[in-house]
């Protein structure tokens, strides 16, 4: 089922919220960002954001929101793609430019383009023209997102993109997860299919590849974060806020509950995840359902490398003009007990 609800006012105008509904799943998404607001499974709220909606739409943590043209952090002053010289301005930190900018995708009106109510799917997809020069971005890209949950408990974004001229794209989506259903997220355990990750320097800047073997970053294997969280803390990015490269062309993370009775498997043909663990309070001062954000949830954001197209040892999201760019995230939920 597909139910479409359209002219909501809010604080960032007129929106529209799309609420899908197959078994025991319920997705609801709004085009303001093409977000996911809502996502339960077998009756649980699964993501945590605010639950006011101006404060959802308006929050700068973007909680469900599309990140785009490049999600993660470029760095400042400029990048180049065959030769030619783009700007990168300062954004969220002084070095870097997080998730497109200040007029990224995250703050602005998709589309609604199209639904659909299949035997075993249902569909909605939105469409965001950017224009040339967006945000310092060169060519016109058109972006469509499209969620689809099915009765399998999946559900699936998928990217698709075409640009008048060769520009950066690295779309993928920001929400936050906790699988408990209450208090924090440290006592999680996570899995994610990757024996490298990129070392960054205090300021979030890419250092190198390096090894997870006998790093707080090895998660090769089922583990509780609560160890190698602790680890982190005093350090100055205070948890996981990093890069895993995949071993697979097709990479995998699983996350399940301190309880192990509901778990979600993460796969996509991105080769690297981001994982954050909302080490810092929110900014936005607004009422989450977890005290003020810090550690209340964990972002899984598969996409290419941040900063990729900056070094020679990470995959650089380029989109040429004449080519599709096309990719996929899963989120796929089981009740173990």
């Amino acid at each position: 089922m597909v139910k479409i609800e359209k002219n909501i006012q809010s604080s960032v105008g007129e929106v529209t919220k799309a609420t899908l509904k197959r078994n025991d799943l319920e997705l609801v998404v709004y085009n303001y960002g093409a977000s996911v607001y809502s996502l339960k499974f077998n009756g649980r709220e699964m993501t945590v954001r605010p639950d006011d909606l101006d404060g959802f739409l308006k929050a700068q943590f973007y909680y469900g929101k599309t990140c785009g043209r490049t999600g993660g952090r470029l760095i400042v002053p400029s990048y180049q793609i065959d030769g030619i010289s783009y700007p990168v301005k300062p954004y969220r930190g002084e070095t870097t430019k997080l998730h497109g900018g200040e007029e990224g995708f995250s703050f602005k009106h998709f589309e609604l383009f199209s639904t659909k109510e299949e035997d075993k799917s249902d569909s909605v997809t939105f469409k965001l023209v950017s224009p040339d020069g967006d945000e310092d971005y060169p060519g016109e890209l058109t972006l469509f997102v499209t969620y689809r949950i099915d009765d399998t408990h999946n559900v699936r974004i998928l990217y698709e993109a075409t640009t008048t001229k060769d520009t950066l794209c690295s779309i993928t989506n920001h929400m936050y997860f906790n699988l408990n259903g209450e208090n924090q997220i440290n006592d999680h355990y996570v899995q994610i299919d990757a024996s490298k990750y990129i070392e960054l320097d205090e300021d979030l800047i890419p250092l190198r590849k390096a090894d997870v073997k006998g790093t707080p970053f090895d998660l090769t294997e089922l583990k509780s974060i609560k160890k190698p969280l602790g680890e982190l803390e005093k350090t100055p990015i205070g948890g996981y806020d990093h890069t895993w490269v995949f071993d697979q062309k097709i990479g995998t993370a699983l996350i399940l509950d301190q309880h192990k009775a509901y778990e979600l498997q993460v796969t996509s043909d991105y080769p690297a995840v981001v994982v954050f663990t909302h080490n810092i309070p929110s900014t936005d001062l607004l009422p989450l359902r977890f005290g003020d954000g810090t550690r209340s949830s964990i972002a899984i954001e598969c996409e290419y490398e941040p900063a990729g197209i900056h070094y020679p040892f990470m995959n650089s999201p380029i989109l040429r003009k004449g080519d599709k760019y096309k990719h996929f995230i899963d989120y796929t939920f089981k009740h173990l007990t």
